[in-house]
């Protein structure tokens, strides 16, 4: 490569001490570095210059603001990296941060995948209760609240006293304290359970809940609207002893959730034992799916056969193919069938009008599936064959001389 060609460049993230407050805030400040070789070898020079600027506050409460330059300074609305993988001088940071709040944040504990550390630095200043957590060792809490993770809704993140931060009277903290080995939904579950009158033990929670269960905490939400833990436990272990469909109890808490979902549909009343707690639940359940399918079925028909009138105005043919609109739920279900993909599952969506089936079908086998378009908004959305195959030429052709005749002008007369 050619000499003129060559420019290097890359980027540096650089703490120091707030010059304003050096005992409560840090900056840091993101430079673009450039070097040119393309002129005289012997003359190159290094360029900085900022890009971005972070402040970071410690107080009551603290803050972070970061500013980025678009031809002037602006504010950020929100504190983020401003590449992935930037250099940042660790030497930096730590002179930074001496001697002041942040030196105890337990920054260095937490990996950034960005290298930067502003993202953690703003959670920080709003959420000093940071280093409690990470010393008692839920560090994990704080990973998820910096990366989008599940927290379970287990932390008090403004609270001051321990206990208030793990949302547990100062008794149930010190068990808590004492049993560092809960993961995020024990302790969730630990949380929720307080209120009940006779709780579980953590231990009975661990033993029960562990890590091969997996995660049933939304499962769990839904029953336990209904239920107090230890009744949700017993019941679980007896239904999962004499019903072979249940092979574990991720599985039955699914079935049971969905159960409950189909009693609340059905308008049953699951403040009575006998309809919450049914003694086989998986024959239960096949009952109650049958009767909310069955009024489904007969509201989704009625909306069809309505809907159906005004789809009309889409039919459209050539010499080939022929463009018809979905009337039923059967329809859609044979279409779907046929053709091995999802439509019916857009059955309720179509009879609602949130979205509109059409069928593409050969002028000579107008019975037989052959293509479906998916319409949004008056626009195609997908249009897909056997086993969502794309369109072939022909059909594309065809698809564009429908839009043109159905689609457009209708978007035109309403521009008019």
């Amino acid at each position: 490569m050619s000499r003129k060609y060559l420019r290097d460049h890359g980027t540096v993230v650089f703490y120091e001490k707030s010059q304003v407050n050096p005992d409560s805030a840090i900056i840091a400040q993101v430079f673009r570095v450039y070097r040119d070789y393309s002129g005289d070898y012997t003359k190159v020079q290094t360029e900085y210059v900022i890009v971005a600027k972070y402040l970071f506050e410690s107080g009551n409460p603290g803050r972070a603001t970061m500013y980025e330059r678009w031809g002037g300074w602006q504010k950020s609305n929100s504190v983020h990296s401003i590449e992935s993988y930037p250099h940042c001088p660790i030497e930096s940071i730590e002179e930074a941060i001496t001697g002041t709040p942040f030196y105890y944040s337990t920054w260095d504990q937490h990996e950034q995948p960005q290298r930067d550390y502003v993202k953690f630095f703003a959670l920080y200043s709003k959420y000093p209760v940071i280093e409690i957590l990470t010393k008692l060792g839920f560090k994990y809490f704080v990973g998820a609240k910096l990366f989008d993770g599940k927290t379970y809704s287990c932390i008090n993140w403004r609270a001051k006293q321990l206990h208030d931060v793990l949302r547990l009277s100062k008794q149930d903290f010190q068990l808590v304290h004492k049993e560092k080995k809960l993961n995020p939904m024990q302790l969730r579950l630990f949380q929720l359970s307080r209120r009940d009158s006779a709780p579980p033990t953590i231990k009975e929670i661990q033993n029960f809940f562990t890590d091969s269960v997996g995660d049933v905490m939304n499962e769990l939400n839904v029953v336990l609207k209904y239920s107090t833990l230890r009744k949700a436990m017993n019941y679980i272990q007896k239904q999962v002893r004499i019903c072979d469909a249940y092979r574990s109890y991720l599985g039955l808490l699914i079935a049971w959730r969905d159960y409950i979902r189909d009693c609340e549909t059905l308008e049953m009343d699951l403040s009575h034992s006998l309809i919450l707690f049914p003694k086989n639940l998986h024959e239960e359940h096949q009952r109650t799916m049958k009767l909310v399918k069955t009024t489904s079925d007969e509201r989704s028909r009625a909306k069809m056969i309505k809907r159906a009138e005004t789809l009309q105005k889409y039919k459209f043919e050539d010499q080939e193919f022929v463009v018809i609109p979905a009337e039923t739920a059967e329809e859609l279900i044979e279409e779907g069938k046929r053709l091995e993909h999802c439509v019916a599952r857009y059955a309720d969506k179509h009879a609602n009008g949130k979205t509109t089936i059409l069928f593409v079908r050969r002028k000579n086998n107008p019975n037989s599936p052959y293509y479906t378009i998916e319409l949004q908004k008056n626009s195609i959305k997908q249009a897909r064959g056997f086993k969502n195959a794309s369109m072939t030429p022909d059909v594309q052709k065809f698809v564009q001389q429908f839009e043109n005749a159905k689609l457009k002008k209708k978007r035109k007369e309403v521009a008019i």
